[in-house]
């Protein structure tokens, strides 16, 4: 079932039958969307201060990454079939969703800009960026991360973080998550995948499965190195062993997202391009 729509029915209460037009059966390899970390455990945002909730009408939908005071990346498909702005919000600075301790900072979207190339038939092209009405104050809680330039070998240890649930349809978490895993090379990634797969998207998980993103963390951040690699983007189930996790690759989409920052970001507020 969809990423989005699982963190959605379970926040609100409401079931999610055949009849909803995000419905996803889970034997079809087709996008799942937003939930929480499988495998994990909990950290603090001091740790991942990149790391934000994108809201909608107060309750968590997406995740998504800083990359300067009024700019966020995440994925296309969990903004594609809004039709205005309104009710949306990024929240940053803090651990939790609900019962926040931490000075979290809140701004409300102004604007989607998703990529050109996007599809929605297997989530090529995952990337959005989002512009907020107005800047976050930056502080020990939020940070802005670097975009990779490089795609990196096969096996190589990753970390993704997120707020989606612990297990295939189960509950969103409360305390953010981490959890590591490897990249999975696309020659390998494509036995579970076939045409689905692009060179646009970056695979990742662990031998025997167990660990993975998960509903609700779509579009948050795979980061190596302290950059962000790649966007939550889908995959069949969560977790599965021979189903790898699908990240929309930071790399095969740099230009656009370094021109589009560019252009809508504060002057002097983004360094690191």
């Amino acid at each position: 079932m969809s990423r989005i729509l699982v963190a959605v029915c379970l926040v609100l209460g409401v079931s999610c039958s055949l009849a909803d037009p995000l419905y996803r059966n889970d034997e079809v390899e087709v996008p799942r969307l937003d939930g929480r970390i499988v495998g994990g455990q909990d950290t603090s945002i001091l740790q991942y201060p990149y790391q934000i909730s994108m809201r909608l009408r107060g309750n968590h939908r997406c995740g998504g990454t800083v990359v300067a005071t009024n700019i966020i990346v995440s994925a296309a498909h969990c903004v594609n079939t809004l039709t205005t702005v309104a009710n949306l919000t990024i929240v940053a600075g803090s651990t939790r969703i609900w019962n926040v301790e931490e000075k979290q900072q809140e701004l409300a979207v102004r604007q989607i800009i998703i990529h050109p190339n996007y599809r929605t038939l297997n989530n090529d092209y995952d990337a959005a960026i989002l512009i907020l009405d107005g800047d976050f104050e930056y502080s020990d809680a939020i940070q802005p991360i670097p975009l990779a330039t490089e795609r990196p070998e096969h096996d190589t240890e990753v970390v993704v973080t997120g707020w989606g649930t612990t297990s295939e349809g189960g509950n969103i978490s409360n305390i953010l998550q981490e959890v590591f895993v490897n990249v999975v090379e696309n020659t390998e990634c494509k036995k579970a995948y076939s045409f689905m797969l692009t060179s646009r998207m970056l695979c990742a998980a662990v031998t025997g499965g167990g660990k993975d993103a998960c509903q609700g963390d779509s579009g948050g951040p795979l980061v190596l190195n302290k950059e962000l690699l790649g966007i939550v983007s889908w995959g069949t189930g969560c977790a599965r062993e021979t189903k790898p996790g699908v990240y929309c690759s930071v790399a095969d989409v740099h230009d656009w997202l370094e021109e589009t920052i560019k252009e809508y970001s504060v002057v002097g507020k983004i360094s690191f391009l």
